[in-house]
C-alpha cells in the first residue's frame, strides 16, 4: 500500500487514536459555509476543519500550518469522498458482508458511551484514592449460593449477624470465631487473616467494606458471590507504591535438601548470613531456592499479593532490602524488595484504572446508573397488570428452564409491557421469546422470582439497545465516529476490488505494464545471496561445518536449530553498493561460501546463488515493485474516471478562510 493509499485509509479511520476528541456540535456545523459542493452532496468548512484537525495534531497545529499544506489535504479528501460516492453507488453499503462488518464495530464503538460518566468519574477517583493505602483485615465467611433462594439468603444474613453479635457484644476473639465458623477454608490455618492489601486485590463489595470500615472495628454483613461476610478491619496505612519481590525458600521433606524442621533453619540461616556477606540474591535463589517456579527467575514473585505473613514483612522492607528468615506453613523464607514503583498522578493512573474498572464488578454501578437514567430520561413505564398476569399464568417448569408458551394466552403476549417515550412500547412476546433463546434454569427459584428476574434482565438489555440507537441523535462525536468507520469500511472495500486486488490477479495487465515501463526497473549489478544468521557461535559453527560437508539447507536447518530456535536461514537479492552485503561478493562466482563473519552481535555465513548484470531486472526479480507501481497506475486512471463522474467545485473564498 502507498502513502496515498495509507493517507486516505488513515483519513477514514482516525478514529481508533482519537475516539473521544472534541467535535463542534451538529448545528454549528449545518451554520458553517459550504467549502466542497459535489454532485451528490456538499461539505463544509466545518466539517474539513474537524477531519483535518484530526489527523494533522489537533486544532492548534493545524492552525499554524500553511495554505499549500491545506491544498494537498482538500485533494485526497476530494478523492477520498469521490470513492465512498462510487462505492455507494455500487451498493457495497447494502451488502450482507458490510452490514456484518459495519454493525460489529458499530456496537464496539458505542460501548464507552454506555455509561454514566459522572458515576464513573466518581469510581476512578474513588481507586485512585485508596490505592494511596494498605488495609490490614480478618474475615468470616458465611457461605451462600449466587442464586440462592431469599429464605436461604435471609438464613445467611442471619446467621452473619449472629456471628457478629458473638463478637461485638459477646466478646469472642473475631480469630476463633473465624477459625471455627468461617466458610472459607484457609480460615482454619489464619484464622481469616488476609494481610494487608490494596484497591482490585478484593471484589469490590469486600473492599467497600474494608476501606469504609473504621480499624478496630468489624463491618455489617457484605454480600459478594461467595455469601456473606463479616470484615474486621485492623489497620490502614498510607502506601509508598507497589513493590516487587524476590524470595528463597528452603522447604522440609525427602524431595529436598532438608529433611527436618532443624536442617530447613540451619540451611535458611547459612544462606542469610552469605547474603549479608555480600552474595547475590538471585544467584543464590537460582542455586538454593526449593521453589521450582521462581527459583531459575532469581526468586522473583512480582507485584502480586502474597501470603498474609509475607505481605506484613513485604510493607517493611525498602528499596533493596533483605528481610530475615522467616517461616510460613511452606517453609523458611528469606524476601528482598528488588524494585520499587511509585504512585503515578491522577492523570498518568487515570487510563489504567478505568480499563480495571471496566472489567471489574464495580462496572455494573455505572451501569444501574446508566439504565435509571434511561428509565428517567424516556418515561419509562412497565404495564404491570400485563406483567403480573404473565406471571400468574406460568407454572413450575418456567424456573427449570422447560416452560412451554401457553396458545391459549397468544392474546395475552402481543399486548405491550413497557413503554418509552410517547411511540415506543415493547411487546411480552418479546420477553417470552427471550426465554425460549435463553431457558435460564432457576430452579431454587418460583416461578414468580424467575420471571421477575428475567425480566430484570431482558428490560436491560432493551434499554441499553434503545440508547445505542439513538447515540448518532444524542452525540455528535458518536455520529462522527460511525460515519467515519462507515466511510472506512467502504473506502477499503472499493480499493480492494478496484486496485489493490486487481493488481495482483491482472497478471497479462501486469506483465504489459512491466513491458511498457522497462526503465522503470533498471538496476545495478545484483546477486542472490543465502545467509545463514546466528547469536550463537556454536550454532554457526556447526552450520560451516555441515555446509563444508555438502549437506542442504533443509537438513542443516534440521539439525542445528532441533534443540530449539539458533539459526536463520534466509535468500536476499542486493545490488551493488547496497548496504548490508561486503562488495567483494560481487566478484565471487556463483556457489561461493564466506568465511564466518562477525557483525552487531551475529555471525553470518553468506552464499552467493545467481548473479544478474547491471540492466532491466527480470519480470519476476521486479514483480514487488511491479505490483505497486501497477497499483498507483490502475488508481490514478481511476481517479481520473470519478473525478469526471462527481465533479466538484471549490469555494475558494472559503478555503482562505480556514482555521482562521
Amino acid at each position: 500500500m502507498n502513502i496515498s493509499r495509507i493517507l486516505l485509509f488513515t483519513l477514514a479511520l482516525a478514529w481508533a487514536t482519537t475516539a473521544f476528541a472534541q467535535t463542534p456540535a451538529k448545528s454549528a456545523e449545518a451554520k458553517s459555509p459550504v467549502l466542497l459542493k459535489f454532485t451528490k452532496g456538499s461539505v463544509t468548512r466545518s466539517e474539513f476543519e474537524r477531519v483535518y484537525a484530526k489527523n494533522n495534531g489537533g486544532p492548534e497545529i493545524a492552525a499554524t500550518h500553511t495554505e499549500a499544506q491545506f491544498r494537498e489535504y482538500l485533494n485526497l479528501y476530494i478523492n477520498f469522498k469521490r470513492k465512498v460516492f462510487e462505492a455507494e453507488a455500487g451498493g457495497l453499503d447494502t451488502t450482507a458482508a458490510f452490514r456484518n462488518e459495519f454493525g460489529a464495530y458499530r456496537k464496539q464503538l458505542a460501548q464507552p458511551y454506555l455509561s454514566a460518566k459522572e458515576v464513573e468519574d466518581k469510581l476512578i477517583q474513588e481507586a485512585y484514592d485508596r490505592s494511596k493505602f494498605l488495609v490490614s483485615a480478618d474475615h468470616l465467611l458465611v457461605n451462600l449460593a449466587e442464586d440462592a433462594t431469599p429464605e436461604d439468603t435471609l438464613r445467611a444474613y442471619q446467621q452473619a449477624i449472629a456471628y457478629r453479635d458473638s463478637v461485638v457484644k459477646g466478646g469472642k476473639d473475631f480469630g476463633y470465631m473465624a477459625e471455627r465458623y468461617s466458610g472459607d477454608p484457609s480460615a482454619k490455618s489464619n484464622k481469616g487473616n488476609l494481610g494487608y492489601f490494596s484497591v482490585f486485590d478484593m471484589v469490590y463489595p469486600f473492599e467497600q467494606a474494608a476501606y469504609t470500615t473504621t480499624p478496630g472495628s468489624i463491618s455489617m454483613p457484605i454480600r459478594t458471590r461467595f455469601g456473606y461476610h463479616l470484615v474486621k478491619v485492623n489497620d490502614k496505612i498510607p502506601t509508598e507504591g507497589k513493590k516487587k519481590v524476590a524470595h528463597i525458600i528452603v522447604r522440609v521433606g525427602d524431595r529436598y535438601s532438608a529433611r527436618t524442621e532443624e536442617q530447613a533453619e540451619q540451611i535458611i540461616k547459612d544462606i542469610y548470613a552469605r547474603l549479608k556477606a555480600g552474595a547475590d540474591f538471585a544467584a543464590a535463589a537460582a542455586q538454593y531456592s526449593d521453589d521450582p517456579g521462581t527459583a531459575e527467575k532469581g526468586g522473583d514473585l512480582g507485584t502480586g499479593r502474597l501470603l498474609p505473613e509475607m505481605e506484613t514483612i513485604k510493607l517493611r522492607l525498602g528499596d533493596g532490602q533483605i528481610s530475615e528468615p522467616f517461616k510460613t506453613q511452606f517453609g523458611w523464607h528469606i524476601m528482598k524488595v528488588t524494585e520499587m514503583e511509585k504512585l503515578p498522578s491522577f492523570e498518568e493512573a487515570r487510563s489504567g484504572l478505568k480499563q480495571r474498572i471496566a472489567r471489574d464488578t464495580r462496572a455494573q454501578l455505572s451501569r444501574s446508573a446508566l439504565i435509571s437514567r434511561i428509565k428517567q430520561e424516556n418515561a419509562y413505564r412497565l404495564d404491570n397488570e400485563v406483567f403480573t398476569s404473565f406471571q400468574n399464568s406460568l407454572n413450575a417448569d418456567f424456573s427449570k428452564g422447560t416452560w412451554k408458551p401457553d396458545s391459549a394466552q397468544a392474546a395475552l403476549y402481543q399486548r405491550p409491557l413497557f413503554f418509552l417515550g410517547s411511540n415506543y412500547s415493547e411487546p411480552l412476546q418479546n420477553l417470552v421469546n427471550y426465554y425460549q433463546s435463553n431457558r435460564p434454569r432457576k430452579p431454587k427459584l418460583t416461578a414468580a422470582q424467575a420471571s421477575e428476574e428475567l425480566y430484570q434482565a431482558y428490560l436491560e438489555q432493551q434499554l441499553l439497545k434503545y440508547e445505542e440507537e439513538r447515540l448518532p441523535e444524542k452525540n455528535p462525536e458518536f455520529r462522527y465516529l460511525v460515519q467515519e468507520y462507515r466511510d472506512g469500511i467502504l473506502l477499503f472495500t472499493l480499493m480492494e476490488q478496484k486496485v489493490w486486488k486487481k493488481a495482483v490477479e491482472d497478471t497479462a495487465g501486469l506483465r504489459q505494464f512491466y513491458q511498457d515501463n522497462l526503465k522503470e526497473f533498471l538496476a545495478d549489478e545484483s546477486v542472490d545471496v543465502r545467509e545463514y544468521r546466528s547469536a550463537d557461535p556454536a550454532a554457526i559453527q556447526q552450520a560451516a561445518a555441515w555446509l563444508a560437508e555438502g549437506k542442504t539447507e533443509k537438513q542443516i536447518d534440521s539439525l542445528v536449530n532441533r534443540g530449539g530456535y539458533k539459526l536463520r536461514i534466509s535468500t536476499q537479492t542486493f545490488e551493488k553498493g547496497e548496504k548490508g552485503i561486503p562488495e567483494a561478493i560481487f566478484a565471487q562466482a556463483n556457489g561461493y561460501r564466506s568465511e564466518v563473519l562477525s557483525e552487531n552481535g551475529f555471525y553470518r555465513i553468506l552464499v552467493t546463488e545467481n548473479k544478474y548484470p547491471a540492466g532491466v531486472k527480470p519480470f519476476e526479480k521486479a514483480k514487488s515493485e511491479c505490483i505497486t507501481r501497477y497499483q498507483d497506475y490502475l488508481e490514478q486512471q481511476w481517479l481520473g474516471e470519478l473525478a469526471r463522474k462527481y465533479p466538484v467545485k471549490i469555494n475558494e473564498k472559503v478555503f482562505k478562510k480556514l482555521f482562521k
